[in-house]
């Protein structure tokens, strides 16, 4: 692609994304100072349709992206945007503080990404596995239920509903909790030896079949709650002009609902730092008509999740590019802080 096809492709792309309506080679004449007549541009704007870097709309003369033409221009053209000074301080202030609780923070960062983009923001919890415990400690919720909260080296909390095979004192659930913390400290499950469960079966003779109860919820489950994605910002995503459309909007809406689904979406974008999927190389149909940006976050120096934020294929992909690395940024750094 020569010169003159880049700069219009690229005015093409910038005009769309600001306006959602196609775009006519006179507007790109007025608006974009191409140095060449608008006769000239409609000549480029028919090649590159040719070429397959625009579309033109049935109901309209002027032209759009294509997907091959976004992907060009993301990975050719794009032009690097240094976010606003008072949004990165704003953003700095934000995550500066100490977050007990790593939920919260991913629920945070979700809520500013969908805010900042007008898009929907996905926020993958962290993967880390094997679990390392920290703290155990069992609450009565009912006479005959509880919930064992774990709190991971990791900073994680995860809470697990426990089925109490027979009535157990408050005083029963401080015993076991303070057992488990005293021998699971420090250890992984798999590392969890005979002797070890020798040691609290003897600790704990009396409270046995609650014990075994709590050991059973502490293994690994296949639950959306073990390792979920926080999805914020629906109703900013269908205020989109892409979006009005009701059955386009409840085929997005269906998929994101289903934590698995988002889980393989995210999950496809492998741990590369930055990744963007254009249109049709999105991996399920409901969503070629929209765009997928996401950057990873780390844990301990390896890649713990993705952040991503998912809109119509028209976004401001510069803009969003830079918000998604500083925020990768701020949440590993502020997650560095509530673990140590």
């Amino acid at each position: 692609m020569d010169r003159r096809k880049q700069q219009v492709l690229k005015a093409v792309v910038e005009d769309y994304v600001d306006t959602a309506e196609p775009v006519g080679s006179r507007t790109l004449a007025r608006k974009y100072g191409l140095g060449v007549s608008p006769a000239t541009i409609r000549n480029e704007m028919a090649d590159l349709e040719e070429m397959g870097f625009l579309e033109q709309p049935h109901t309209s003369a002027g032209r759009i992206p294509s997907d091959r033409g976004y992907r060009f221009f993301v990975d050719m053209l794009m032009e690097a945007v240094v976010p606003p000074p008072e949004l990165v301080e704003r953003l700095r202030r934000l995550y500066a503080e100490r977050v007990d609780q790593v939920g919260r923070l991913l629920r945070q960062t979700a809520q500013v990404l969908s805010e900042a983009t007008d898009c929907l923001a996905l926020v993958e919890a962290p993967r880390v596995e094997p679990v390392t415990f920290r703290h155990l400690q069992v609450l009565p919720l009912s006479e005959r239920r509880a919930v064992l909260v774990l709190v991971t080296d990791e900073g994680l909390v995860q809470q697990r509903l426990l089925e109490l095979p027979e009535p157990a004192s408050e005083a029963d659930l401080q015993r076991i909790s303070a057992a488990l913390t005293r021998r699971l400290a420090g250890l992984t499950l798999d590392r969890v030896g005979h002797t070890v469960l020798r040691e609290l079966y003897d600790e704990l003779a009396a409270c046995g079949a609650l014990l075994e109860v709590a050991l059973e919820a502490l293994r690994p489950s296949a639950s959306d709650d073990d390792h979920p994605v926080f999805v914020m910002g629906t109703r900013r995503l269908f205020r989109q002009p892409e979006f009005q459309d009701l059955e386009r909007a409840q085929a997005v809406l269906g998929l994101v609902e289903r934590q698995e689904l988002v889980r393989d979406l995210l999950g496809r974008q492998g741990n590369d730092e930055l990744v963007i999927t254009i249109g049709h190389e999105n991996p399920y149909p409901d969503l070629y008509d929209c765009s997928v940006v996401s950057a990873t976050y780390r844990l301990g120096g390896e890649v713990a999740g993705r952040i991503a934020v998912l809109g119509p294929k028209r976004m401001h992909y510069p803009r969003i590019t830079s918000l998604m690395e500083l925020l990768a940024q701020l949440l590993t750094e502020a997650l560095e802080r509530s673990v140590r």
